[in-house]
């Protein structure tokens, strides 16, 4: 694990990680306590017998592992969740906020162009980039600036 992320992780009250085999796609979801307390708290505040939450607490908290690190700061995932991913080789750590992401190196990488691809169409309007909160002016900034568009579609500059 990246030095940076096993930083992020050292005020934590444990030496270890969460590691979750997303239901929404194929990659790992990781974090320290925080992160599963989370999930925790939001399944919770679902219905005792609601079907969305028994299927979230399988899918999450069933699913869910907690790993430890050893004294280089390593773990070792679990065979199954590097199937799931599908890391053979290179994988791509992808900061997320309080949780970050592993991928395939490449699955990453296409996803991103496209992610990149739709927040370009999405912002070049200026009512939508005033929407997400970015002001009119923003909008218009991304609209008249080629190399801010060239960025956006994962160009060279």
């Amino acid at each position: 694990m990246p030095a940076g992320y096993r930083e992020a992780l050292r005020d934590d009250p444990y030496d270890a990680i969460y590691v979750l085999p997303h239901f929404d796609g194929p990659y790992l979801e990781c974090g320290g306590e925080q992160f599963v307390q989370q999930y925790r708290m939001d399944i919770a505040n679902l219905p005792r017998y609601d079907q969305l939450r028994k299927d979230l607490e399988v899918a999450i908290l069933g699913s869910i592992r907690r790993l430890d690190f050893d004294s280089t700061g390593r773990v070792t995932l679990p065979k199954e969740f590097i199937t799931h991913a599908g890391i053979e080789g290179r994988c791509a750590f992808v900061g997320c906020d309080a949780h970050f992401q592993i991928w395939n190196a490449q699955t990453h990488a296409d996803r991103l162009g496209d992610i990149r691809g739709r927040l370009a169409a999405r912002l070049a309007d200026p009512a939508e980039a005033e929407r997400m909160g970015g002001g009119a002016d923003l909008g218009s900034l991304l609209r008249d600036s080629e190399s801010l568009q060239a960025l956006l579609k994962g160009e060279k500059l």
